[in-house]
């Protein structure tokens, strides 16, 4: 887990990119955008559920009007004082010019104006260099631990 404690002040603005929340209209281009990075994180419904959300913090990046970048995250709704980063992802075309960096910055700034003093970003190998590098420090190691509604429903079948 890494967590980013800066001042709301230093986001970064990026000139021809628009950082602004996510609209219904926004989805199908931030499918595209996933599907670019050979991603499938997200569905329509996921992201549908994220701009209605009212804990979520959804983002995009703009460029002449299209969306090249979006971040994803929350605000945790039992410690209001934290926010989680669930992703961050640019198209393809336009990744290494900023704009994820921009993306978080902006979402840091969102967070830290309603109140949130810690953010969160639970990441692999490799994208933890990217957070690193927008200010996140390491700040312990967790394992990701699952369970599936049919493993449940097994177990509980199970004499």
């Amino acid at each position: 887990m890494i967590a980013f404690t800066r001042s709301s002040e230093a986001y970064l603005k990026r000139p021809n990119i628009t950082m602004r929340k996510a609209e219904l209209k926004d989805i199908p281009f931030c499918l595209e955008v996933e599907a670019s990075q050979e991603d499938s994180t997200f569905s329509e419904h996921d992201f549908r559920n994220s701009i209605t959300d009212q804990d979520a913090i959804f983002l995009v990046a703009e460029e002449e009007q299209r969306v090249v970048g979006f971040i994803l995250g929350f605000i945790v709704p039992t410690r209001r004082r934290e926010a989680t980063i669930h992703s961050t992802m640019v198209h393809k075309q336009h990744s290494q010019k900023g704009i994820g960096s921009s993306l978080v910055q902006n979402f840091a700034k969102f967070a830290f104006e309603q109140g949130v003093e810690l953010i969160f970003a639970e990441v692999e190998e490799g994208p933890d260099k990217f957070y690193e590098k927008c200010g996140f420090k390491k700040a312990s190691v967790w394992y990701s631990m699952l369970l599936r509604k049919d493993d449940l429903l097994k177990n509980e079948a199970s004499p």
